[in-house]
This record gives C-alpha cells, structure tokens and sequence, in this order.
C-alpha cells in the first residue's frame, strides 16, 4: 500500500500550506552537529507572483511526515533570505531560506565581558540574556562544569558558544529561538534504522578512516606552586599506537582534563564516516544513532547521526539523509576475516593473458 507525503507550512503566523501545494518545486530542511544554527530552503514556482514575499525576520515553522503517520514539527526559525530568479528556459522562481536562530538579532553581536569561576550554565544564560534568548537547554553533565576565567573580547554569542562547545566536548546551536547544548557522544536514546530492502535507498559509508583516529590524546598544563609542566592523559577506546597532542597548554588541571576528553569524544567521532538516504523519517535528529543492516559485513552496524536532511520534492518524493560517524557495534569490523575461505575460481573464467608478454602474433 502506497503512502502520501504531507507538509505543513507557516509563516509569521499564517498557514500557507494550501497556497504552497501546486507551486511548491521542493522543500529542505538541515540540522548539523557542530553548526550555530540549523536551516531550511523552500523553492517555489513563482509564475505570476502567486505568493506574498516574506519579510526578513518572519517566523517560519515546518512539519514534515506521512499521512499514515502524521506530522513533526522539523523546523522553527525565521526568514533569512528571499531570492527571486526568472530565466526563459525554466520559468520564473523563488527561493526563501529560513534559518534557526534570527539573523537580524543580537546572537550575533560582539560582547566584551568575562566570568571568574562560573559554570557554563551562568557564562552562558548570561552571554544569552544579552542576546535577548531566554530558552536554555545544557546537557546535566555540562551543566555544572566550570570555568576558572572565561572572557568574550567581542565576540558573539554564537562564536563563544561554539567555542566553549569545543573545549568541554559539547555541541552547540541556537534553535527555534534557543540554545541547546548537547554532549558530544552522548548516550541519548533516539535511533533510527536502515535497513536495505525495507527503508534504505542507498548508502556511501567509510566505516573505518586511518588518518583521523588517534589511540591516545594528551594535554598540558603549567602547575605554578610546583614550578614545572604537567600533562594530562585520556585513552580513545582505539586500538593505535598514534598519540593526538593538544597545541595550546590550558590554565590548569580541571580545563586540561576537560579538553583532553573532548579530544578524544572528538577522535572516537571522527573514525569513520557515510551517508545513507532513508525514507523519510522525521524522527532522525542529530547526535542519536543510526543502525545500518543488511549491506555487508563490516558496514552493519551502529553509527553517531552527525547531520539529518529532509528534503521533499516532486519528482523524488520525501526522503531523509543522514550523515554518519563514530562507528560502532561492529562497524568497520569484518567477523569473517579469519575464518571464510578464499573464493576458489570459476572454471567458466578464462584466464587473463598479458599481450605484452605473448606477442601480438
């Protein structure tokens, strides 16, 4: 039984659904790990102007799902661009790209102000409440985490918050008009499945990358009472000889700890990597988990959500594409290596006969 596609489409409180359905060309919808902002692309056919240009700043909310299952608010943000394009071959469009965070507002403007032994739930509800952003999610382990001395010297509220993301192992991103600030690697309970024959279209996976992976990374810091340099020292849970050395030394023990298991959360990600494209699931969201089946030994398995996709169009309908790291529960692994016999040749295969060593004759 075939299943339908369905939208919902708002902006600055009006539902524009109906008007979108004959003139919508196609609809995305991003969400990144690491990223300041999640964002969404509508393209419309634009001939004779049948719908009212946004303003810049509008709110806009998007739903996504099927008509078995209902739908799921994927997006909320603001109007950030609207472009119009008209050429004789394809006709007359208009393209408007909403983003997470309001481009017009204070996230963006510089700060000068510093912090003595705060949390980074206080540096960060108060870099926020000058930014007039109010909604504050902090993963618990996060949150009660500090800061000996921490300073904006002009900086942003999106460039601190990415900032202090990378030195605690966190990830950052301003959202529906909130900051939400998850754990790198965390073991959070959303998954999603792919699984060849049932929702998987394609995949592209590299489940296990030599040159990012790093068996143990290390930090150092200058102990002032004691007059000399200490290091720090965290295992990756990877099976090399490779050792990652942080460039810069750190103002003491606490923040070197902090940011060698940052490193290494950062190392375990970065091991391996792919994309699969799924049917479209709206229940896909950044850091949960994929489990991909049914491709091959060694590509099975459990993999870390880094970016979710949604796009709708006409011709391919509503699929979702998943970027993928940290691989996991067998991934990059082959069970097989030790114990399948090589494949014994076929007598139907005629042997390969180099000519340069025969002769043409």
């Amino acid at each position: 039984m075939s299943k339908r596609a369905l939208f919902n489409v708002t902006v600055a409180g009006t539902n524009i659904t109906t008007a979108l359905m004959p003139v919508l060309l196609g609809l995305q919808v991003s969400d990144k790990v690491g990223t300041h902002t999640d964002s969404a692309d509508l393209e419309v056919d634009d001939t004779d102007g049948r719908i009212v240009l946004p303003q810049i700043g509008a709110p806009v909310s998007i739903a996504l799902g099927w008509d078995s299952e209902g739908l799921r608010v994927v997006f909320e943000g603001t109007v950030d661009e609207v472009k119009s394009s008209g050429t004789r071959s394809a006709g007359r469009r208009l393209r408007i790209t909403a983003k997470g965070m309001d481009t017009t507002g204070r996230a963006k403007e510089g700060q000068q102000r510093h912090w003595d032994g705060a949390t980074v739930e206080t540096i960060l509800r108060d870099a926020a409440t000058h930014a007039g952003i109010s909604q504050i999610e902090i993963d618990p382990a996060l949150r009660n985490l500090t800061r000996g001395y921490f300073e904006m010297r002009d900086e942003s509220l999106i460039a601190m918050g990415e900032r202090l993301a990378r030195e605690i192992g966190g990830n950052f991103r301003v959202t529906g008009g909130r900051i939400v600030l998850s754990k790198r690697n965390g073991d959070y309970a959303t998954a999603t499945t792919a699984t060849w024959g049932q929702n998987l279209h394609s995949w592209d996976i590299a489940p296990s990358l030599g040159r990012p992976q790093f068996g143990l990374v290390r930090g150092r810091w200058y102990d002032v009472a004691a007059g000399a340099w200490q290091g720090v020292e965290r295992a990756t849970g990877i099976d090399v000889p490779s050792v990652y050395a942080d460039r810069f030394a750190r103002a003491g023990e606490v923040e070197t700890t902090q940011q060698g298991e940052s490193d290494a959360a950062t190392t375990a990600r970065d091991a391996g990597e792919g994309t699969v494209v799924i049917e479209g699931n709206t229940a896909a969201v950044p850091d949960g988990l994929c489990t991909v089946s049914s491709t091959r030994p060694g590509v099975d398995g459990s993999y870390r959500i880094e970016a979710v996709t949604h796009t709708l169009t006409r011709s391919g309908g509503f699929v979702t594409t998943l970027e993928l790291k940290q691989p996991q529960q067998g991934a990059g692994t082959d069970a097989r290596a030790e114990t399948t016999p090589p494949v014994a040749p076929s007598a139907n295969v005629p042997p390969i006969i180099d000519p340069d060593a025969t002769g043409p004759f």
